[in-house]
C-alpha cells in the first residue's frame, strides 16, 4: 500500500493551513480578472450588450466569475505542490495587477492631455495602425476587449485594491517560510535520507537508492532540484537530476541537458545504456529525479523502485500514469513503493465538485474559439456525472491503496457502475412481460418531454440502445467488456442538434436519466406522439432521426478506440478485441435495439 502524507506548509506553524488559505481564497474575488463587472452605468443598454452577451451558455461575466473560480483553485493547486510555486503565482498576479493600474494611469493621462477627444467613440482597431502604444492604453482584455472609456476606473481601482490587499497579506506569510522553514520539503528529504541510507536489495543483490520525485509544475521541479542536489551530493553522496521538458534540464553528473542522457543515467539498465552509448554498467548513475509529468508516460525508468507523487495530480490516471515509470516488466525489484504527498487530511475538501467542475467548464469556454458553448451554468451540477465521482472515489482510495488502470472508467466493469438497482428492475419486468418482450420486433420507441429541471435535456434529442451486429458466441467477450462493460450492446444519449451528450461509457448517468424521463408515465404523451409524427410525416420521413443515429455510431467509434489507446498505454495485461469486434463508422452494423425520444413543443 502508499505511504500517504499531508505534512505542515510551514514548520514553524506560522504560515496558514492548507485549509485555512483555501477558506481565505473562497472570500477572494479577484477583481483583477472581472471587467465586465466595472463597466460604466450610463452606457446604453446596446453598448452594454455589446460586451456581455452571451456566448453559448455564459455572458462575460458569467466567463468572468468562473475564470475567478478557476485562478482560486489554480492557486490552490500551486500551494500544494510547493510554498515556493505559491509564492511565485501571487508575485504574478500582483504584477498583473500593478500592469493594470499603469494602464489605467497612461489612458487618463492621455484623456487629460486630449479633452476634445471623444474616447467613447475611437477607432481603437485603426488607431493601432498608427500609434500602437497608445492603442493599447486605450483597451484592456484579450478575448473580449474593453475600452478603457466604458469602464469606471474609480470603482475598478478601488476593487484592485482590495485585491491588492488580500494578495499582499499571503504573501507577507508566504515569504518568510524559506527552504529552512519548508516542512514538506523536509519530510521529503527525511524520506529520501531513509531510503538511501536503508536501501533495499533487489533480485540480483544489488542495492537501491534510487528515487523518482513527481511534481505538476516545472518550478516547483526547479525549486526542489536547486534545494536537493547540493545536499544530496554532500550528504549522501549520490547524484541528482531534473528532467522538465523545457530545456532546462540539469545534472549533477554531466553537463549535459539532455533528456534522453539524463534518463539513461538514472536508469542505465532499462534504457540500455551499456549497449546504445557504451557507458559500463560499472559507471556512476543518478539515483534521485526530479521530473515534471513530461515522463509520466512512455519511459522504462524500472531500474527505480520509488516514486514521491510530491502533488497529487486530479486525474487519477496521471498518476497511475507516474507510478507506471518503475511498475514495469523488468523491474528486479521485490517490490515498487509509492509515497503521496496530500495537501490536507480533509480530502472532501480538496476534490470539491462544483469548483472542479466550474473550472472544467471555464476551460471549456475560455480555451476555445468564439463558437457556441453548449454548456450553461444551469447545467453545472448535472455534469457532475459519473466520470466525475468515479474520480473522486479513486483520488480516495489511492490514499490506501495503489490502482491499476483497469480501475479506472477506461476498463469499467458493471460492478463498478453499481448496476444492481436497474437489474432488479429489469428482472422483474421480464418476468411479468417476457412474452411480449420475446415477440416484441427490434425498433421500438417512446416519446417523452425533456425534464425543465434537468438541464442536460435541454435540446431534445434522443437516447439510443444499439447493438453491434455478429455472433455472440464467437465475440471475445472478455477483452470487449474491458472497453465496453455492456457489450455488444451502446447506450448513447445524442442532442437534437447532433452533439453527443451522454456517450456509452457514461452508462449509469445514461440509465438514470432514462429512468427519471420514463418511469410513472404508464401511459403516452399523446400531443407529443403527434408532434412527432407531424415532423417525421408518420415515419416516412426519418432523416433527422438518421442523423443523431449516425452521430450516436461516431461517438462509439471515436470512445471505443479512445479506450483501446489508452489500455495499450496503462495496462500489461490489456488484449485489443479482434478486428470484427470492434466498432466503426459503418452504421450498419448497428442495430437499433429500442430508443426514447425527448420531443420538444414548438415552444420549448
Amino acid at each position: 500500500p502508499p505511504v500517504s502524507l499531508h505534512p505542515e506548509i510551514d514548520r514553524d506553524g506560522l504560515f496558514p493551513t492548507y485549509d485555512k488559505v483555501a477558506s481565505m481564497l473562497d472570500d477572494y474575488k479577484l477583481w483583477v480578472f472581472r471587467p465586465a463587472e466595472h463597466l460604466r452605468e450610463d452606457l446604453s443598454k446596446e453598448l452594454v450588450e455589446t460586451y456581455t452577451r452571451r456566448i453559448g451558455g455564459f455572458d462575460q461575466q458569467g466567463r468572468e466569475r468562473i475564470l475567478t473560480v478557476m485562478m482560486r483553485i489554480t492557486l490552490l493547486k500551486r500551494l500544494e505542490s510547493s510554498i515556493d510555486s505559491f509564492r511565485r503565482s501571487l508575485n504574478n498576479t500582483l504584477a498583473k495587477i500593478e500592469r493594470l493600474e499603469k494602464r489605467m494611469d497612461r489612458f487618463e493621462q492621455h484623456r487629460d492631455e486630449n479633452p476634445d477627444l471623444n474616447f467613447d467613440d475611437l477607432d481603437i482597431e485603426q488607431l493601432a495602425e498608427d500609434d500602437p502604444e497608445l492603442a493599447d492604453a486605450l483597451q484592456v482584455g484579450r478575448r473580449v476587449t474593453f475600452k478603457m472609456a466604458h469602464l469606471d476606473l474609480r470603482k475598478w481601482r478601488a476593487h484592485l485594491a482590495e485585491d491588492r490587499r488580500q494578495l499582499r497579506a499571503l504573501l507577507d506569510l508566504a515569504e518568510p517560510v524559506t527552504p529552512a522553514r519548508d516542512a514538506k520539503l523536509t519530510e521529503l528529504k527525511r524520506i529520501i535520507t531513509e531510503k538511501v541510507k536503508n536501501p533495499p536489495i533487489d533480485k540480483d543483490g544489488r542495492p537501491n537508492k534510487k528515487v523518482l520525485i513527481f511534481t505538476a509544475f516545472a518550478d516547483t521541479a526547479t525549486y526542489l532540484y536547486e534545494q536537493l542536489h547540493a545536499w544530496a551530493t554532500r550528504t549522501l553522496h549520490i547524484h541528482s537530476s531534473l528532467v522538465v521538458g523545457s530545456g532546462a534540464n540539469q545534472s549533477t553528473l554531466t553537463p549535459s541537458s539532455d533528456y534522453t542522457e539524463i534518463l539513461s543515467d538514472f536508469a542505465p539498465r532499462s534504457k540500455k545504456r551499456a549497449s546504445l552509448s557504451g557507458v559500463p554498467d560499472t559507471a556512476p548513475q543518478v539515483d534521485l529525479l526530479v521530473a515534471s509529468d513530461c515522463i509520466s508516460e512512455g519511459q522504462n525508468l524500472q531500474d527505480c523502485d520509488t516514486v514521491i507523487n510530491y502533488d497529487i495530480h486530479w486525474n487519477p490516471v496521471r498518476i497511475i500514469q507516474r507510478f507506471g515509470r518503475v511498475d514495469r516488466i523488468g523491474s528486479r525489484a521485490h517490490q515498487v513503493n509509492l509515497v503521496n504527498f496530500w495537501p490536507t487530511a480533509h480530502l472532501d475538501r480538496y476534490i470539491n465538485l462544483k469548483q472542479r467542475v466550474e473550472a472544467r467548464m471555464a476551460l471549456v469556454d475560455l480555451t476555445a474559439t468564439q463558437t457556441d458553448n453548449p454548456l450553461d451554468e444551469n447545467q453545472l451540477e448535472d455534469l457532475v456525472t459519473t466520470d466525475l465521482r468515479l474520480r473522486d472515489s479513486q483520488l480516495k482510495r489511492m490514499q490506501k491503496e495503489i490502482l491499476d488502470l483497469d480501475d479506472l472508467q477506461d476498463s469499467v466493469t458493471l460492478a463498478d457502475f453499481s448496476l444492481d438497482d436497474f437489474r432488479a428492475d429489469l428482472l422483474r419486468f421480464l418476468e411479468k412481460n417476457r412474452e411480449q418482450l420475446e415477440a416484441a420486433p427490434l425498433g421500438l420507441y417512446a416519446v417523452v418531454p425533456p425534464r425543465a429541471d434537468y438541464a442536460l435535456t435541454t435540446g431534445g434529442g434522443a437516447i439510443f440502445c444499439l447493438r453491434q451486429k455478429g455472433d455472440p458466441a464467437k465475440r471475445a467477450a472478455t477483452e470487449t467488456e474491458k472497453v465496453n462493460p455492456l457489450a455488444p450492446h451502446y447506450l448513447v444519449y445524442v442532442r437534437g442538434d447532433g452533439e453527443v451528450r451522454l456517450a456509452y461509457t457514461q452508462v449509469k448517468t445514461v440509465l438514470n436519466l432514462f429512468r427519471d424521463l420514463a418511469l410513472g408515465h404508464p401511459e403516452p404523451y399523446t400531443e407529443l406522439c403527434r408532434l412527432f409524427d407531424r415532423a417525421t410525416a408518420n415515419g416516412s420521413d426519418m432523416s433527422a432521426q438518421s442523423r443523431l443515429i449516425a452521430s450516436a455510431v461516431q461517438s462509439i467509434t471515436a470512445t471505443f478506440q479512445q479506450k483501446l489507446a489508452h489500455g495499450l498505454q496503462a495496462s500489461r495485461q490489456f488484449v485489443l478485441p479482434v478486428a470484427e469486434d470492434q466498432p466503426t463508422d459503418d452504421e450498419a452494423e448497428f442495430e437499433l435495439v429500442t430508443w426514447l425520444i425527448l420531443q420538444t413543443t414548438p415552444t420549448g
